[in-house]
C-alpha cells in the first residue's frame, strides 16, 4: 500500500524526494507578523524527518486577512527572513512551500487593529462573532492582486513552490459556499460566478510566476454544513483549479 511513499514524484518541473507533504498549521509563535528563529527551528526539525515538501504557513497576504495571528508576506520587507527560512529547508532536500492565507468573515476585529472583517457578502460569522462587510469589486481585485503578488514574493525568496487554501470555510470556501456568497454579480449566483474569484487568483498568478512555477491548491472535500459545498461539488471545483492557465 505504501511503496512509493518514499519515492520521488515531479509536480510540474519541480522534483520531490518523497510523497510525504508537511502541511501548514498556525504556530502561533508570533504576534508580529514575522517570522522568527522559532519557528525556523520548527521546519527545520520537521524537514529532517523525510517530508518531501515543507509547507510554511497559514501566510497572511494582507487586506484584512488575519492580522498578528499569523506571520505576513505582505511586504518585500519580508522576503530576506522567508529567504533564510528556504534555505535551511533545502539543507535537508525537502523543498519549501508557502500556504497563501486570508480568513474572511473569520477574522475579528482585535486582530486587524480593530477594522471590519470582509468576505464576499455581509452573513453573519457564528465563527468569529462578526458581521463582515460585503467585499466591493474593488476590494475583490485587491485581494487579488495580494495573492499575487504575495506568491510573487514567495518565489523570489526561494521557495519551490505556492498553495493557496481554498479549504475549512476561509474566504475562498467563503465565495464558493451559497450559503456565504449572497452575491448578485458576477462573482456570486451561479457555480461559474461563486469559484470565478479563485479562478482568477490561479489564472493571474500562472501568468505572473510563469510556466514552470508549481501552485497547489488544498482544498475542502466538504463542508459538513446543510446547503453548502459536498463532495459532489468537489471534482467540478477540481477541474476548474486544475483547467485555470
Amino acid at each position: 500500500m505504501f511503496e512509493t511513499l518514499f519515492s520521488p514524484i515531479t509536480i510540474n518541473k519541480t522534483e520531490i524526494k518523497s510523497r510525504i507533504v508537511f502541511p501548514a498549521m498556525g504556530l502561533f509563535y508570533s504576534f508580529d507578523e514575522k517570522l522568527n528563529d522559532r519557528y525556523v527551528q520548527f521546519y527545520l526539525e520537521r524537514a529532517k524527518g523525510g517530508a518531501g515538501i515543507i509547507t510554511v504557513g497559514p501566510i497572511g497576504i494582507g487586506e484584512l486577512e488575519v492580522g498578528v495571528a499569523a506571520p505576513s508576506i505582505a511586504s518585500d520587507e519580508a522576503i530576506p527572513s522567508f529567504a533564510k527560512l528556504a534555505q535551511q529547508i533545502h539543507k535537508t532536500g525537502a523543498k519549501a512551500w508557502v500556504q497563501l492565507y486570508h480568513a474572511g468573515a473569520y477574522v475579528r476585529p482585535i486582530q486587524i487593529g480593530g477594522q471590519q472583517s470582509i468576505a464576499p457578502s455581509s452573513v453573519y460569522s457564528n465563527f468569529s462573532g462578526q458581521l463582515p462587510r460585503e467585499m466591493t469589486i474593488q476590494d475583490i481585485k485587491n485581494v487579488q492582486e495580494a495573492y499575487i503578488r504575495c506568491a510573487e514574493r514567495t518565489k523570489e525568496a526561494g521557495f519551490n513552490g505556492v498553495e493557496i487554501i481554498a479549504s475549512a470555510g476561509y474566504l475562498i470556501c467563503q465565495f464558493l459556499s451559497p450559503l456565504k456568497n449572497k452575491r448578485t454579480d458576477e462573482y456570486g449566483g451561479s457555480f461559474a460566478n461563486r469559484v470565478r474569484f479563485v479562478r482568477e487568483i490561479i489564472e493571474q498568478m500562472r501568468q505572473r510566476l510563469g510556466p514552470d512555477y508549481p501552485i497547489t491548491i488544498r482544498m475542502a472535500g466538504n463542508d459538513f454544513v446543510p446547503g453548502s459545498n459536498t463532495d459532489l461539488e468537489t471534482p467540478d471545483f477540481a477541474k476548474v483549479y486544475e483547467n485555470a492557465e
